[in-house]
């Protein structure tokens, strides 16, 4: 997920689609390969993408799958404080003007609204959205070990640890001699999103510019003008 907001407007449109037809049935599910495209120079995806995990497992029969999984309350609280507050921000005034006069806010704004909508079922960012989110978290979880080969699966507890002793022994790997780089903070998630939002946020600013400087000099020119302007007739 972090690379694919980092990658930008077209990246985004993939995930988008594969979203529309794995859960909204718009499209054509993703297949193997259209799979290997997107992941061609990668050996392991992380995260993303969650969603189309019936269109992975079906693709990838023989993969090895690693289940992280946490407290739903607290799950919840992560996607509120992460995915929940851009598509707030975006979908709220100024940002949703703003948004128009660029392409990656301007996907990001509908993706996080398409998320948001089918996880919260319906609900926003509310409290009885909250509750939705925890429920079909639970129900993902579940789906998850359902469809997946129990031998193909290690589930992993985050509140119980979960870094390189977890992950490399699982795919045949040494641990490497590193700090585990990433706590997946909602602080690592706005720092990576900051800088898009300001680059769309000028971006923005200067084609309501380019809109709004004329509209305004045609107004003030009108209203000195207007009164000598010929009566149109019926």
């Amino acid at each position: 997920m972090a690379e694919v907001m980092a990658a930008g407007p077209k990246a985004i449109q993939i995930m988008m689609e594969g979203f529309d037809a794995e859960f909204l049935h718009n499209g054509k599910p993703y297949t193997r390969a259209d799979f290997d495209k997107w992941f061609a120079n990668y050996d392991i995806i992380i995260e993303m993408p969650f969603f189309m995990i019936h269109s992975v497992v079906k693709a990838y029969p023989d993969a090895k799958f690693l289940l992280t999984e946490r407290d739903p309350e607290k799950w919840a609280t992560s996607y509120i404080n992460t995915v929940g507050k851009i598509q707030t921000l975006f979908s709220s005034f100024p940002f949703s003007l703003l948004s128009l006069f660029d392409d990656y806010a301007c996907r990001m704004k509908e993706f996080g609204m398409r998320m948001t909508r089918y996880c919260t079922n319906g609900y926003g960012i509310t409290p009885e959205g909250r509750a939705s989110l925890v429920e079909n978290y639970k129900d993902y979880i579940a789906e998850v070990k359902r469809i997946v080969p129990p031998e193909q699966l290690k589930v992993c507890k985050l509140e119980d640890g979960f870094g390189w002793e977890q992950i490399c022994p699982y795919i045949g790997v040494p641990v490497p001699d590193m700090p585990w780089p990433s706590l997946n903070t909602p602080d690592e998630f706005h720092s990576l999103v900051k800088p898009r939002i300001q680059a769309a946020t000028r971006k923005g600013l200067i084609g309501m510019s380019s809109i709004v400087v004329p509209l305004v000099a045609a107004g003030i020119w009108f209203a000195k003008n207007g009164a000598m302007l010929p009566q149109l007739s019926r």
